[in-house]
């Protein structure tokens, strides 16, 4: 696999049940919006986006969804839950659909955080651009 630098400006992750732990793909996300975003080009209100999907029975109440923002160190970590049984009883391309869904999301909740200076409406234009491509996800796969 191809290193990503520790000191990005994206990071992705999940807290996912292990039951569905073989479905989650995190690497298109982590690579391919490593790759073509630049948070800097959005402005200079956040410097760093922390994302986790987050796929765990209903009954958890331990991982739920957040938005928080550092004004300080510039730093946005947002966590969208993706609905257990949709994500169970999906299939490959559903669940990348899922988890597109859920990104976009997240960005639209940097619009909720109201931080200065950032574009998020012109940050959610350009992954939607991304996730619009045909087979995104198994073109940055096959790049790692």
């Amino acid at each position: 696999m191809r290193e990503i630098p520790e000191d990005r400006q994206i990071y992705i992750s999940g807290r996912v049940w292990h039951e569905v732990m073989h479905k989650v793909n995190l690497t298109p996300f982590i690579y391919t919006l490593h790759d073509q975003l630049n948070l800097t080009s959005f402005g200079k209100g956040l410097a760093r986006f922390y994302f986790s999907f987050i796929i765990v029975k209903p009954d958890d109440q331990i991982n739920t969804p957040y938005a928080r923002f550092n004004k300080s160190k510039k730093f946005a970590d947002i966590a969208i839950s993706i609905p257990y049984n949709l994500y169970d009883n999906a299939s490959e391309k559903e669940t990348i659909q899922l988890m597109e869904d859920a990104y976009l999301k997240g960005i639209d909740q940097l619009n909720e955080l109201s931080i200065q200076d950032f574009d998020a409406t012109s940050l959610k234009n350009v992954v939607a651009a991304i996730f619009a491509q045909d087979n995104w996800h198994e073109l940055a796969e096959q790049e790692v």
